[in-house]
């Protein structure tokens, strides 16, 4: 093994194979990214981040924890790593707990649980190449180049040009579901407060002339709906039901803008639209798909460039996201409030809400959480059924102003 960043890959991969997590390399890139954003240099902050990425389910912690202590604590497995002091940490405070950081030898022999975590040596090592450049900065540099949140890019979801009957129903539902907004053009309606001439004089030639059924025209209700979808690793294998229904919304709503993020923001609305043909995929989507996950950046770009134009009372702004965000929470907060106030109210989707035991933990879910109208789970064409009934019983989508 030559560097933590292979071997960050081979547990991943040894979780996999051993253990039958379902995670593989889009986890692998999202574990090095998280470790990037928490430091290296703890113990307990790594094996969090760790987890947070590999766990799927609560039943498998402890497995995970298992297979992280032997997997990175065990001294046999490779060369202690030579201390390096990040810029955050002041000279003289390194703690005994820090990945490759040496044990003062007046310290406590470790007891227990520790014990058995560093059973050998005490010393927490992690396997790297015997040339690795001792160098404080150069060590920190290379760290953050190799767990660049920036770096990375994955391919965007198919787009499947047969539509879904159920989907496009579901779509329809939920539009009809929310009450607000009213179209700018008169159609038929059947009640309404101007008469349809002519569609009366065509329905007269069924009662002999007399125009028995008065066709009406006014303006039906026609909501807005924006829909914001994180592309990241972390949720880009659950991306293809919200493609899919977001698809759906623009076939069956002229009004519905729908954009993708992942470290920035890209406007799909018209890919979605003219979807033709067989194995359709979207255009190149760099930065905004497949890298980490910077939710308050990409939220802010959406209201400098579009915010003007798309929200409004009547407009329903839907976001499909976990939450796990890398950049910072202040941003986060700031756009979620400006969305919430220029907005009919903020649809929070996110894929692990229906668990029974799921908190809202994550740093981005609890920040946007107090501008968030409804948090919930739609992941295939019967949640988001479900979702069309939770809207109609919601009194900021029946035309209730705050």
């Amino acid at each position: 093994m030559d560097d933590l960043s292979t071997n960050v890959a081979a547990f991943c991969r040894l979780l996999r194979d051993e253990h039958a997590f379902t995670i593989g390399h889009a986890e692998a890139h999202d574990a090095l990214r998280a470790l990037e954003a928490v430091g290296v240099e703890e113990r307990s902050r790594v094996r969090a981040a760790l987890r947070l990425v590999c766990c799927g389910s609560p039943d498998q912690i402890a497995v995970f924890d298992r297979a992280f202590d032997t997997f990175f604590l065990d001294p046999v497995r490779g060369l202690p790593q030579p201390a390096y002091h990040p810029r955050h940490t002041r000279p003289g405070r390194e703690r005994p707990d820090r990945l490759g950081a040496p044990a003062p030898a007046d310290a406590a022999k470790p007891t227990g649980d520790d014990a058995s975590r560093s059973a050998g040596g005490g010393t927490l090592v992690e396997r790297q190449p015997a040339d690795y450049a001792h160098d404080d900065a150069t060590a920190w540099q290379i760290l953050r180049a190799r767990y660049s949140p920036d770096a990375a890019r994955a391919a965007a979801p198919p787009l499947v040009a047969d539509r879904d009957a159920a989907m496009l129903a579901a779509a329809a539902h939920v539009i009809a579901s929310v009450q607000l907004g009213r179209s700018r053009r008169w159609r038929a309606v059947e009640r309404g407060r101007r008469l349809d001439l002519r569609r009366t004089m065509r329905a007269s030639l069924q009662t002999g002339g007399d125009p028995v059924d008065l066709r009406m025209r006014g303006h039906p209700l026609h909501p807005r709906f924006v829909v914001l979808i994180d592309g990241s690793r972390s949720m880009s294998d659950r991306a293809s039901a919200i493609v899919a229904f977001a698809r759906a919304l623009c076939v069956c709503s002229s009004r519905t803008s729908v954009f993708v993020f992942s470290t920035a923001l890209r406007n799909v609305t018209r890919e979605l639209r003219a979807v033709r043909g067989e194995n359709a995929h979207f255009a190149s989507l760099g930065d905004a798909w497949g890298g980490g996950t910077k939710i308050g950046a990409s939220l802010t770009a959406f209201l400098a460039e579009h915010g003007a134009r798309i929200l409004s009372p009547d407009t329903v702004v839907v976001i499909h996201s976990d939450g796990l965000d890398v950049g910072e929470t202040d941003k986060l907060e700031r756009a979620m409030r400006e969305i919430h106030r220029r907005s009919a109210g903020v649809v929070w989707l996110n894929p692990h809400a229906g668990a029974a035991a799921y908190a809202p933990t994550a740093r981005g879910m609890r920040a946007a959480l107090p501008f968030v109208t409804l948090l919930a789970a739609a992941n295939d064409a019967r949640g988001f059924e479900a979702l069309a009934r939770r809207l109609a019983q919601t009194a900021r989508f029946r035309g209730r102003r705050r």
